[in-house]
């Protein structure tokens, strides 16, 4: 049974939540997207886990922004966004990837669907790698648990903020642990989230991002990406049949990723294949 929601606001507000580490040109990009957007009630709360100073000449350049720094220690991200979390109030929580950045209407966009859809808790856009490249073939309306794991980072994710009071990003899980498990916890905070709540999205709201495809992963990431995809099927108690699917989906688009794309996009499914494999005993 979805949580009842109350009526939102006829002016929400955002917090967006932002982790960041060992990135400024990627950051001053999406702070120069968020100075240009239609919609300007929002707030930024960062969690600063990069060496002193490393940061203050790129946020001198976007003093105008209403930006809230609370310099953390690097713990990784699923902590640095949970100490953000104790902080945000405000009617809408998002968490943006450092690296992402907005279509200048994605925040309108964002305002536009809750409205629409009131039982909706949590909203999806749709990232692609930059502006001039736009995603075909994608459902929308509701998504189902399923789904959750189809281009649903946390840089397009959007929460009425009680759909998801009290819920927290897996420590275990994540970027900086230093543990195996080097993502998932976008898609465990939005498994829980739809445990609660009616998800849906929606191609309008559009959120930019770099493609593994232009930017292959090292081999040490490819392998604590499959880890943590592993680890999280088996923290919420997906069917063995639906792990076997995970498994093997990379497999299957090895070859056509090869031709579409070259043999090094081939080779990275083929390792995300065998590394998935290894951490499903």
């Amino acid at each position: 049974m979805p949580l009842p929601l109350p009526c939102l606001a006829h002016n929400p507000l955002f917090d967006l939540l932002i982790a960041t580490i060992g990135r400024n040109e990627e950051l001053d990009r999406l702070f120069t997207s968020l100075e240009g957007q239609s919609y300007k009630n929002f707030r930024i709360l960062l969690a600063d886990q990069n060496p002193s100073g490393h940061l203050d000449d790129m946020l001198a350049r976007h003093s105008g922004l209403p930006i809230t720094r609370i310099v953390l220690p690097p713990q990784g991200v699923s902590v640095a966004r949970n100490v953000l979390l104790e902080q945000a109030k405000a009617d809408i929580i998002v968490f943006p990837d450092d690296d992402c950045w907005y279509a200048p209407d994605t925040l309108e966009r964002v305002c536009e669907m809750f409205a629409a859809y009131p039982s909706c808790g949590a909203l999806l856009g749709v990232w692609t790698s930059s502006p001039n490249v736009y995603a075909s073939g994608v459902a929308e309306g509701i998504v189902s648990r399923a789904g959750l794991f189809r281009l649903a980072g946390t840089c397009v994710q959007f929460y009425r903020r009680e759909a998801v009071t009290g819920i927290r990003f897996d420590p275990l899980l994540g970027p900086g642990t230093g543990l195996p498990y080097g993502c998932g916890e976008d898609t465990d905070y939005l498994l829980y989230a739809h445990a609660r709540t009616e998800v849906r999205r929606y191609a309008k709201i559009r959120v930019f991002h770099p493609s593994p495809k232009e930017h292959q992963p090292s081999p040490q990431k490819v392998a604590s990406y499959a880890a943590g995809r592993m680890y999280l099927l088996k923290k919420h108690g997906f069917s063995w049949l639906f792990m076997l699917f995970n498994v093997l989906y990379p497999l299957c688009l090895a070859p056509l990723d090869a031709l579409r794309h070259g043999r090094a996009q081939g080779g990275y499914r083929l390792r995300m294949f065998v590394e998935r494999l290894r951490n499903w005993r």
